[in-house]
């Protein structure tokens, strides 16, 4: 060694020794960043003896293209008396190439004068073979993002509140770019809607998987309805400190169900329409063959009782008496008839009566038309109903009776008339019940059409499933109520 290099390394040549021990890469440069030393550790890692390594010979094993710039900053990193750090590409012994993380600190005297650096060298190849590999992934993963329907983003809450990271169809939704959000971490309160600002980070702390749907004002105006799934992103202590997810334009899924429910509405109307034309029709028919046919037959039969009266002077035959006697039971049987009919088509007792009259009349006829019992259950007076409502809750009654008749195998049916919410009408009997199958099936076309008139008058119909009984409950509100 010559004078001026024993003069820099003198004072640790006692622990020379000690550095040839350790399994890590470690070496001496003057200010100049010529190698004064290298360990046993450098010397079988380049394969070569530490003589050779040392001045410039250590940059042999740099490849050529990369020799300027790792000698550049390795003698700028000597000169000052501060730490310094590069990654190189160095050839191993056996002639791989290999990333090695070289890392200096200043080696001053006593009195602080800067005589060299001393530093390590480690072998990085397999870490930086991953951070290539992740990045690869990342940029894989963002140019997948960049191209989807999707925007995906992460908002940093604490301890600012920070936009970390947009993508994909931002400007899509938004109409703005993720230069504007980066630069202005309140811009997504500002372009949401003011309805659904507060929603930005609602129940972040309740549900850890949550999803909102919200409504982006984009910049030409229009409004977007987006889906956003999030999550929170928490600290060591538990503290939300950011919120990362994604969100999805479903603008057209919104409209095609706005949509949707306008049809049904107005299909709803209709059916109202429909339902109230046909009742004042049933109603109409009702009234002209009461009043126009059954009078007619009442006259035909009045008639033939004063011929009868009239003939019963005369010598008639037996056959003639007993055809105007015929005549005299079919105009009877054609009067029952029409009656009967006009009855089904509209009792006169629930225009005349009322609501509970006519369910009462209808127990008493559905008796002894089936043998069933029917017991009634009514409140003596209760808050009225408007037409329409009286109409819905006798037809549901009447439905329920005849599903009673057809498919219960019932002995009994309790009939309950209550005032809670609302008016309410429950029909229970003791039959086999009804599986829960049989009260979805679509072509259970009773229970639609009770539904639906129960809808129609503002209320609604449950079923209500028992072992051994069944139960129809509907409710609807009063007319004050429902307006």
């Amino acid at each position: 060694m010559s004078s001026a290099i024993d003069h820099i390394l003198h004072p640790v040549s006692q622990i020379l020794g000690a550095l040839n021990r350790t399994p890590l890469m470690v070496w001496v440069s003057d200010r100049n960043g010529a190698m004064l030393f290298v360990n046993r550790a450098w010397s079988e890692f380049r394969g070569r003896p530490a003589e050779v390594e040392q001045g410039a010979g250590w940059l042999d094993g740099v490849p050529a293209d990369d020799q300027p710039l790792v000698r550049d900053a390795h003698a700028s990193g000597c000169r000052q008396p501060e730490p310094f750090g590069q990654d190189c590409r160095v050839l191993r012994a056996d002639g791989a190439v290999r990333w090695v993380a070289m890392t200096g600190q200043p080696w001053c005297d006593s009195q602080g004068q800067h005589l060299a650096h001393i530093g390590t060298c480690v072998d990085v190849t397999a870490r930086r073979d991953q951070d290539e590999a992740d990045l690869t992934e990342r940029r894989r993963l963002e140019a997948l993002l960049e191209s989807a329907r999707d925007m995906a983003f992460r908002m940093r809450l604490y301890p600012t509140r920070t936009i970390e990271y947009v993508s994909g169809a931002l400007e899509a939704i938004t109409g703005h770019t993720a230069a504007e959000f980066y630069a202005d971490p309140d811009l997504p309160r500002k372009a949401l809607h003011p309805d659904d600002a507060a929603k930005l980070v609602d129940r972040l702390g309740v549900d850890h998987n949550s999803s909102a749907t919200m409504r982006w004002v984009h910049r030409d105006g229009s409004v977007i309805w987006a889906e956003h799934r999030r999550r929170p992103v928490f600290d060591e202590s538990g503290r939300i400190v950011a919120v990362e997810g994604i969100a999805r334009d479903i603008t057209g899924l919104v409209e095609s169900q706005q949509r949707l429910r306008e049809s049904e509405e107005q299909m709803r109307h209709l059916a109202a329409r429909v339902q109230s034309a046909r009742e004042e029709e049933r109603a109409r028919v009702a009234r002209e063959l009461h009043d126009e046919l059954g009078q007619t037959l009442t006259a035909l039969k009045l008639e033939i009782g004063r011929a009868i009266a009239a003939l019963s002077v005369e010598r008639l035959t037996p056959t003639v008496v007993d055809r105007l006697q015929s005549l005299m039971g079919l105009s009877e049987l054609g009067l029952s008839t029409v009656k009967r009919i006009a009855t089904d088509l509209r009792p006169s007792t629930l225009d005349h009566l009322g609501l509970v009259e006519a369910i009462r009349w209808e127990a008493v006829a559905f008796k002894a038309r089936s043998g069933i019992r029917c017991h009634i259950r009514m409140p003596a007076h209760y808050t009225p109903l408007t037409p329409e409502q009286e109409t819905a809750i006798f037809r549901i009654f009447q439905e329920s009776l005849t599903n009673v008749t057809r498919h219960a195998h019932a002995s009994a049916v309790t009939v309950t008339l209550a005032e809670r919410k609302g008016f309410e009408l429950r029909i229970r009997d003791n039959g086999r019940g009804i599986t829960a199958v049989e009260a979805a099936d679509p072509r259970a076309i009773g229970l639609i059409g009770m539904r639906e008139r129960a809808a129609l008058a503002g209320g609604e119909l449950q079923v209500e499933r028992f072992e051994g009984s069944f139960c129809v409950h509907a409710e609807l509100p009063y007319a004050c109520q429902a307006s």
